[in-house]
């Protein structure tokens, strides 16, 4: 492992120059741009999730679809999740064998079949629930393509120095979606007919047409094209993107070399199969830390927020379509800025700082929210109504403090990268089967036993924190193939040492010839 933490900040670069800005710099405008691609694909993960529970609070959807029973409604949502439990297996096995970018296609071409099929619900004769349910599926299926492997390639894509705040945006993408959808719907709200729903719902073809155009011109992830034997491709990619087109470019010949030499020793580890996973320390601390965190995800309580908002506005007595749609929209902007606060805030505090700090917060207003809904329950008092909705904003906010920046790119820069795809896997394996749970059981247990619910989450949430200071580890400051060493020790670590490759390489800037890039791309200054 490098002697210093966060080393690579040393070597000379483009960007590392005194006053250097990437926006000046060509090769990573350029890329920066390609990664925003990526983020359009968690962008329209949350623009289709928000349009359920704003949908309920829609006459004329209920209407179209036959007027679905709480039961039903929570099947349809957990439609889409047992579609993507179903497909995560088989993106991750598609993004080892062919390439990261071919799950994000797969998930732009769902989306277009889903919206055509799911826009006809209702229609002359057309059976409104069944439409409805086949497009979820079809969305579910390739939403877990993109959700599974798009965090990988925010690990695998970017410049060192900007990995930890790009792989942080991520999530903040799906806080922008959803506020698109909510504001979608608030004006909708206004159509008194079936379309209401129906514009909302088809305008989901934009953002699954530029993906499926525009993840053509993204180039393929560096690390993924050195495991299949094609160097001079990885190569020319970090000299474009990462040096600025200059072939002699220090921390490209370091991050060369630092690759070449981990995925060398994870070969002849044979971390790629899953008897090699389980069996090593370090690898099964990687799961447990994975698993953890989908957790933490998917076990919160936002989950009821997210798709059962308008239940819960009548919990405390709110029902007007306006108010509630427009109380969504809102929420959505205040999620935004609790995420792009937390993308402000990684950089500048420890990993374990801000996920136990965060999780603290969210477990003392977990307790404030329940008290003053059950207070509401009991009494009918308005200032307890009141108290639960900006509670129900605090809760979402801190949440999104933490998942905003890390609840995406944290366990996938814990796992190595002969098991990140297979890691991502499992993540999303669990993440549909808890957002199954959620989207089910969740509608069903606040009819049932309402306020009482809550209490369930602030055990749940008690746990989760336990684990977080047992299992979480301080990553900050470190290359991915440095945090690697963090798990498997001085004994299995990659032999890595940044002092030997910056002294030779100077030796290596004449040594090493420039590779012709795949398909004729000359390299650009």
């Amino acid at each position: 492992m490098a002697a210093v933490r966060g080393q690579y900040r040393h070597i000379p670069n483009a960007l590392h120059k005194p006053g250097g800005r990437w926006w000046e710099i060509r090769g990573l405008v350029k890329l920066n741009f390609f990664i925003s691609v990526v983020f359009v694909g968690q962008a329209f993960n949350g623009f289709d999730d928000g349009l359920i529970g704003s949908f309920q609070a829609y006459p004329s959807w209920h209407r179209a679809l036959g007027y679905p029973s709480s039961s039903a409604i929570g099947l349809l949502n957990a439609a889409a999740y047992i579609a993507g439990l179903l497909t995560a297996p088989v993106a991750g096995y598609v993004a080892d064998k062919w390439g990261r970018r071919w799950c994000v296609r797969y998930s732009a071409v769902a989306g277009l079949i889903a919206t055509a099929i799911g826009a006809c619900a209702g229609i002359d004769d057309a059976s409104g629930y069944a439409f409805f349910i086949v497009s979820r599926i079809i969305f579910g299926s390739g939403l877990a393509f993109c959700v599974v492997i798009s965090p990988i390639l925010l690990q695998e894509l970017p410049h060192p120095s900007q990995r930890v705040t790009i792989a942080g945006l991520f999530n903040t993408n799906y806080a922008v979606g959803n506020f698109i959808a909510a504001w979608l719907c608030f004006g909708c709200s206004y159509i008194k007919n079936d379309w209401s729903w129906r514009t909302v719902y088809i305008i989901q073809i934009i953002p699954a047409l530029y993906l499926l155009l525009a993840i053509h011109f993204v180039p393929e992830s560096p690390r993924w094209l050195m495991s299949k034997g094609r160097e001079a491709e990885a190569l020319d990619f970090l000299v474009k993107y990462h040096g600025d087109g200059n072939p002699n470019d220090e921390l490209v010949l370091f991050e060369f070399g630092e690759m070449k030499e981990t995925l060398q020793k994870e070969r002849e580890l044979r971390q790629d199969t899953w008897r090699e996973i389980v069996s090593r320390p370090g690898n099964r601390h990687r799961l447990y830390i994975v698993l953890l965190i989908v957790s933490c995800q998917n076990l919160s309580g936002t989950a009821i927020i997210q798709y059962y908002y308008t239940h819960i506005l009548k919990l405390v007595g709110m029902t007007d379509t306006q108010q509630v749609t427009g109380l969504n929209a809102g929420l959505t902007f205040w999620v935004w800025l609790a995420a792009i606060l937390g993308v402000y805030i990684v950089n500048r505090v420890k990993r374990r700082t801000l996920l136990l700090g965060a999780w603290s917060a969210l477990i003392v207003v977990n307790v404030a929210f329940t008290v003053t809904a059950a207070e509401y329950t009991r009494t009918g008092s308005a200032a307890a109504g009141r108290a639960n909705i900006a509670l129900l904003w605090l809760y979402d906010g801190a949440f999104f403090v933490v998942c905003g920046p890390l609840f995406f790119s944290y366990q996938a820069e814990c796992l190595s990268y002969s098991m990140r795809a297979k890691g991502m896997m499992l993540w999303g394996m669990v993440n549909k089967l808890i957002s199954i749970f959620n989207a089910y059981v969740n509608s069903i247990a606040l009819d049932e036993i309402g306020w009482k619910y809550y209490l369930v989450y602030t055990c749940i949430l008690s746990i989760q924190l336990v684990g977080m200071y047992f299992l979480c580890v301080e990553t900050s400051g470190l290359t991915l193939e440095e945090i690697s060493a963090v798990f498997d020790g001085p004994a299995t670590a990659p032999p890595i040492n940044a002092a030997p490759l910056e002294a030779s390489v100077h030796e290596k800037k004449h040594d090493m010839p420039l590779p012709r890039a795949a398909k004729g791309d000359r390299i650009e200054k």
